[in-house]
């Protein structure tokens, strides 16, 4: 039996993001990320368990009269006091691709493991400083913004995003910074140096 393709969706731990839930759980997105050979949906829910949970039912309902479009497992967890370190390295392993809120903390680990990328801010927050870095982020080619209208149509693009992120010179390195990410020139220069 193959390897699972994981697409792991994080919703931060400040506020629950239940558009992000209902949107990742709509029969559109589940066709479009088995359509590229996910096999395993991962939700951190956070708070919005309830949220979850019937979404995934409906969700369910949806694969079992699709079953065109092969296996897709889904899974949900409440937040966790040892972060998301395990679940990176599992995304990581499977070569698959995160979904986030566009948090800086969650941007910053997600890109320390080299992983593809989906940030959707959250509007219904009070400012607008989750669009704004997502569009700075996108605009440098460290990441994809999508919004919980269109996370669909940004798997095809998650996936090339995959093979360009691999090729060399990293498509993040910028002509005045060598070859280093994102998160290495963060934390060279908050003093996290390895």
């Amino acid at each position: 039996m193959a390897a699972d393709k994981i697409c792991f969706v994080t919703t931060g731990a400040t506020a629950p993001f239940i558009a992000l839930i209902e949107a990742v759980l709509k029969p559109d997105f589940l066709d479009a990320i088995r359509e590229a050979g996910y096999t395993r949906l991962l939700v951190q829910h956070g708070t919005a368990k309830q949220t979850f949970d019937t979404g995934a039912s409906i969700a369910s309902i949806h694969l079992d009269h699709n079953p065109g479009g092969g296996r897709l497992v889904i899974n949900g967890f409440d937040f966790s006091d040892n972060g998301l370190v395990d679940q990176f390295k599992l995304v990581q392993k499977a070569k698959g691709l995160v979904i986030s809120h566009a948090g800086s903390g969650t941007i910053l680990a997600v890109l320390r493991y080299g992983l593809p990328l989906i940030v959707v801010p959250n509007t219904q927050l009070l400012d607008n400083h989750q669009d704004e870095l997502a569009t700075a982020m996108e605009k440098s080619n460290y990441l994809l913004k999508g919004d919980v209208n269109n996370l669909a149509k940004m798997i095809p693009l998650a996936e090339g995003f995959r093979i360009a992120q691999a090729s060399f010179p990293p498509i993040t390195s910028g002509k005045h910074r060598e070859t280093k990410t994102f998160a290495a020139i963060m934390d060279e220069s908050l003093g996290f140096m390895e």
